[in-house]
């Protein structure tokens, strides 16, 4: 027998089924979400970021505006991230230098890059090449390393500053070949690049994209790269590793993070967007002029990869002998 109260009861059962669909048809993202791009205008990390921004929009129907916070080697832009809303709207896009290095390389650091953060998806990777000027009478790393050898402390090598992948690269090849070369830390690429140029330094390791130009006019000359693999933008020059150097694998690798909570269909959200965008043939055509390596991971392998990281990049700037208050 349907008694008046079980009748009730059936109908408000009934009201609560027909809600629920419409609760589960909230549209993500319903405005552009930020994308906090640590560095400044025109880094290799923004310029990843801005090539990356467009097609994702495009995916999720509204596009991500590129912020730039930058300062202290990445901690400005990340710390705004890692203390933000984890709705979805606020995002990071960093990577090994937020996420692996500087935990390792700052006494205080005002996040934690694995508790703060939701990892999103890891987008790609971006080995350095190691180049010298013309006047360094040396065409492989071999004959760089003979020559370091038979001029103790004469050769040096810049970097964009202590602890930068390109500081730890020129400390991994001084340690692991057993020369001494001087470190040259520079606050910005300007001087930097005038003093490579003119023969003021000797050497230096960094992203092909800034180099590429200087490459092809002869002012500079690549000896090799630090990927584990040749890049295909770069088959011609060998990697560090077929140089004799087999732990000798260091680049720089990209991802999205949210705040930490962010919820997991908006996670898988924009980490399918970014999946499907880095497949994309006009993506994969950008990413390889700026020297660039598309390597998507998802959520889960991606926490896994940043916890290998950060351990692995404990060793290298312990050997750098580098430390930043």
């Amino acid at each position: 027998m349907i008694t008046r109260r079980s009748g009730l009861a059936a109908l408000a059962s009934g009201l609560t089924l027909a809600t629920r669909p419409v609760l589960a048809q909230e549209h993500y993202p319903d405005h552009p979400p930020r994308l906090v791009v640590p560095y400044g205008a025109g880094s290799a990390t923004d310029l990843i970021a801005r090539q990356l921004a467009g097609k994702v929009g495009d995916l999720l129907g509204q596009r991500p505006v590129v912020e730039n916070r930058a300062g202290a080697g990445g901690i400005v832009g990340a710390e705004f991230v890692a203390h933000g809303p984890p709705d979805g709207y606020t995002m990071l896009f960093a990577g090994s230098q937020t996420h692996a290095i500087n935990i390792n390389l700052y006494q205080r650091l005002p996040y934690d890059p694995v508790a703060d953060f939701t990892p999103i998806a890891r987008v790609a990777s971006q080995p350095l090449v190691l180049v010298v000027h013309p006047n360094v009478p040396a065409h492989s790393v071999a004959e760089l390393i003979a020559l370091a050898k038979a001029r103790p402390g004469q050769l040096n090598y810049a970097s964009s500053g202590i602890g930068t992948s390109a500081h730890l690269s020129g400390s991994t090849l001084r340690s692991q070949a057993g020369i001494d070369i001087v470190h040259v830390p520079y606050s910005g690429g300007g001087q930097l690049f005038t003093d490579l140029l003119s023969g003021a330094t000797s050497m230096m390791f960094y992203p092909y994209q800034a180099l590429r130009p200087h490459v092809e006019a002869g002012k500079l000359r690549v000896l090799a790269s630090t990927g584990a693999t040749r890049p295909a933008w770069l088959a011609n020059v060998p990697t560090m590793v077929e140089a004799g150097f087999p732990d000798f694998v260091l680049t720089a690798w990209f991802g999205v993070f949210g705040p930490a909570g962010m919820a997991a269909a908006r996670v898988e959200t924009v980490s399918d967007a970014i999946r499907r965008a880095v497949a994309d043939p006009e993506i994969l055509a950008a990413f390889t002029v700026s020297g660039t390596d598309a390597l998507y991971a998802p959520p889960a392998e991606f926490k896994t990869f940043i916890a290998s990281e950060i351990q692995r990049y404990a060793k290298v700037v312990a050997d750098s002998g580098a430390k930043v208050e």
